[in-house]
């Protein structure tokens, strides 16, 4: 039944919320009602409380704090990996929690992005958001190929919506390498079929990334059953993590060897086994 707005209406359907509950345990700036958490999610009681602890703790354990009490340092990138996991339709072993959302991008690249005889090219999209671009570019540039003529652009319509059976067309380039896509759009606000997408990147042998900083936190994500390769993501919009918090990655398994191992584009002291660090 379709009903007019009004005061009394809101008042009524506030009053029905069932997660209204959960406003109390966030501090919303005074006067203001806050619809940017799809930029910076704000500060959680529970957040703070944590975050007063971790420092209590570094403030009367020092180094021990890595490998002692509850929650060691040492193995914390695992504990998280493994409750993220959930949210993003991955394994554990699969994730990883650290850097920012470009510099998790840039790993994956390094990793992923291997242009060889004719498959060297890259598909994005039209709306496709900057920092994605930035590193797409500098990683065919780093491989002594034109960006401008690596990238391919897959178009929107005149409604600005991406239509995927387009997108599908153009994954039949023989030319893409790869391809990386948003899972929301953030100009539009858009869901894209990534189930469909990465059916039909496999189907080409195209490598094909998600980039989920607009979507995660707020909608279900199935990534080892869409088949992505790869995927990318931050914490500080839906996930309430703050400015500054560490992102997140995914890589499909099916690029690990026969060791669960990855021959990480960029080496370092977290790329290895910790029984070898």
């Amino acid at each position: 039944m379709k009903q007019n707005p009004s005061r009394d209406l809101a008042l009524r359907l506030d009053a029905a919320d069932e997660l209204a509950k959960f406003r109390a345990r966030f501090f919303v700036p005074e006067g203001q009602i806050y619809l940017d958490g799809n930029s910076l999610g704000l500060l959680s009681r529970d957040a703070e409380r944590t975050l007063v602890a971790v420092l209590d703790r570094w403030r009367s354990t020092g180094i021990g704090g890595w490998i002692g009490g509850d929650s060691p340092w040492f193995t914390m990138a695992e504990s998280l990996s493994a409750r993220v996991a959930k949210l993003v339709g991955a394994e554990a072993d699969e994730v990883a929690i650290a850097n920012s959302m470009t510099i998790n991008l840039h790993q994956l690249l390094a990793t992923l992005y291997k242009p060889r005889a004719r498959r060297t090219k890259v598909l994005i999209d039209a709306h496709s958001f900057p920092t994605d671009r930035y590193a797409l570019r500098s990683h065919i540039q780093l491989r002594g190929l034109d960006p401008d003529e690596q990238i391919v652009i897959a178009p929107a319509g005149e409604s600005r919506f991406l239509d995927e059976g387009e997108i599908e067309k153009a994954l039949k380039n023989p030319e893409l390498q790869m391809a990386l896509f948003p899972s929301v759009v953030y100009t539009t606000g858009q869901l894209l079929d990534l189930e469909r997408l990465c059916r039909a990147a496999r189907e080409n042998g195209v490598i094909i990334g998600v980039d989920m900083s607009h979507s995660v936190g707020v909608m279900p994500h199935a990534l080892d059953a869409w088949g992505a390769d790869f995927a990318g993501w931050g914490h500080y919009k839906w996930l309430n993590a703050g400015p500054g918090a560490v992102a997140g990655l995914y890589l499909n398994r099916r690029h690990f060897d026969a060791d669960g191992m990855v021959n990480a584009g960029l080496a370092g002291w977290w790329s290895v086994h910790k029984e070898s660090m």
